[in-house]
């Protein structure tokens, strides 16, 4: 055998193993396709392997190029993590102070006494967080 023909049969081999590997996720992924594919395993060898080696160098066309523009993206500074590509959403929140809840004159004081009971656990919470700190840093010294 040429070099030439055992480089185009490893091609060849490469191209159908390509689009048979395509074609088992279209069968897995659509349903109809299976019964489209296996509607096709009557046709000769020959036959299939010829479809098979076309679709592998559509499917190797397909995957550069989706590459290519991925490297392009990146290239030029374009990121392709951002939420949109990603399918995800980022939410945006601010934060208000309990004085920013305040918003008529009616519930003055049961937002103060709201305010005062707040202030005071969050007091509270600040001491317990201090003593667990201090009792942390007692552990990792001994």
């Amino acid at each position: 055998m040429d070099t030439i023909d055992l480089e185009k049969l490893f091609q060849r081999g490469y191209y159908v193993t390509l689009g048979a590997t395509s074609s088992l996720l279209e069968v897995i992924q659509d349903p109809a396709k299976r019964e489209e594919n296996f509607r096709r395993l009557g046709r000769s060898f020959d036959e299939i392997t010829q479809e098979l080696a076309e679709k592998g160098v559509t499917t190797e066309a397909e995957a550069r190029s989706y590459v290519d523009k991925f490297i392009a993206e990146q290239v030029n500074g374009k990121s392709t993590n951002n939420s949109e590509s990603a399918g995800l959403t980022t939410i945006t929140t601010t934060s208000k102070t309990v004085d920013d809840n305040v918003t008529d004159s009616s519930s003055e004081k049961a937002d103060q006494s709201v305010k005062a009971s707040m202030r005071d656990e969050i007091q509270e919470l600040t001491q317990q967080l201090a003593s667990l700190r201090s009792e942390l840093e007692q552990l990792r010294s001994n």
